[in-house]
C-alpha cells in the first residue's frame, strides 16, 4: 500500500499538476469524479474518501491490480510533503 502512494506522489505531483490536483482532493463541492494523471488514477468516491490505483494497459487479462483507499487529509497531507521535497511555489494549507 505504502509503495503504491509513494510512486503515485513521485510520479504525479509535479508544478504542472500541483494545483489542479490539490483542487479536485480539496473541493467539497466535487463528490464524485476522477483525475486522471500521467500513471495513476484517482477516484473520488465521496468528499474525503479516494481510490488511488496506476493505469494499466490491457486490462482485459487482468484479473485485479493493486489500489489504495485513502483519506482526504490524508492525501492532502502527501501531497503536500512531495511538494516541500520538491520546493514548489505556492503549497496550500491542509486546514483552509
Amino acid at each position: 500500500m505504502e509503495e503504491l502512494i509513494k510512486q503515485f506522489l513521485a510520479d504525479e505531483v509535479t508544478e504542472l499538476t500541483y494545483n489542479e490536483l490539490w483542487h479536485f482532493v480539496k473541493s467539497n463541492s466535487i463528490l464524485h469524479g476522477s483525475f486522471e494523471g500521467q500513471n495513476h488514477i484517482v477516484m473520488k468516491i465521496s468528499s474525503g474518501q479516494f481510490i488511488i490505483y496506476h493505469i494499466n494497459i490491457g486490462m482485459e487479462n487482468t484479473k485485479y491490480q493493486p489500489a489504495v483507499m485513502v483519506a482526504r487529509n490524508y492525501l492532502l497531507k502527501k501531497i503536500n510533503s512531495r511538494a516541500y521535497e520538491l520546493k514548489l511555489p505556492d503549497i496550500q494549507n491542509v486546514f483552509d
